[in-house]
């Protein structure tokens, strides 16, 4: 009796198969409708494959500037020589002095004293009249015996004689050639006198420029004396 009752004109059985129907037509609808959210919105709310990538933007990476400091230009040899001058050379140097100096007859000058140095040039200036110390410019030469031009003068000038005073030792440049500055006081026959001299290393060679004069002459040429030597070059 039950099972012929009817509900909307239908049977329970028929209900039962409408209501499956129905509810496969919903999980289809579920479904459907989460595959499109993943399109649109990606896994875990990322972008989907249709979203415009940003382009990442290139960072500009400036370089320091390195700025060299510029080494300063050798002054032109011709610049060097004082209008007036008259040039002293040998077939190895080259020196530049007032007109007055004059080449000095053979044995009339001497080298370095304490040294076995060859002289190579030798000249002779004026003298005040009330001096009889002769002033004179000379450039001579020895082979090196040392390592280096340092070690070369400490042997040297340890065995300075001991009434000569060493007034200046110091390092300067000679138209970019490293060279010894040394000033010495001494007595010649009672007659006070300076030397300044100038000692440069050229491969093995050691070379002395030496400017001697009486105390009073000397002062008053020390001026020209510095001027000369940076005349002074070797002759290639």
């Amino acid at each position: 009796m039950t099972q012929n009752r009817k509900y909307f004109g239908m049977a329970p059985r028929q209900i039962g198969i409408l209501a499956g129907l129905a509810a496969v037509a919903c999980l289809l609808f579920v479904i459907t409708g989460w595959f499109a959210l993943r399109r649109t919105f990606g896994f875990f709310g990322g972008s989907s494959e249709n979203t415009p990538v940003v382009q990442s933007t290139a960072t500009l990476i400036i370089t320091p500037t390195v700025i060299s400091t510029e080494t300063a230009t050798p002054v032109p040899y011709e610049m060097l020589i004082p209008d007036g001058w008259t040039q002293y050379r040998t077939a190895l140097v080259e020196l530049w002095l007032p007109s007055e100096f004059k080449n000095a007859a053979p044995g009339a000058v001497s080298g370095v004293s304490g040294s076995s140095a060859f002289l190579e040039l030798g000249l002779t200036g004026a003298t005040a009249k009330s001096s009889s110390y002769k002033m004179s410019v000379t450039i001579s030469y020895e082979p090196l015996t040392s390592d280096s031009l340092d070690s070369f003068m400490d042997v040297r000038l340890s065995n300075i004689p001991a009434d000569i005073n060493m007034a200046e030792r110091r390092k300067v440049l000679i138209n970019s050639t490293e060279a010894y500055r040394l000033m010495f006081e001494g007595k010649y026959n009672t007659i006070s006198v300076n030397d300044l001299l100038f000692v440069l290393q050229d491969g093995g060679t050691i070379w002395y420029v030496r400017y001697s004069a009486e105390i009073n002459d000397f002062y008053e040429m020390l001026p020209a004396f510095e001027q000369s030597i940076q005349t002074f070059r070797f002759v290639r």
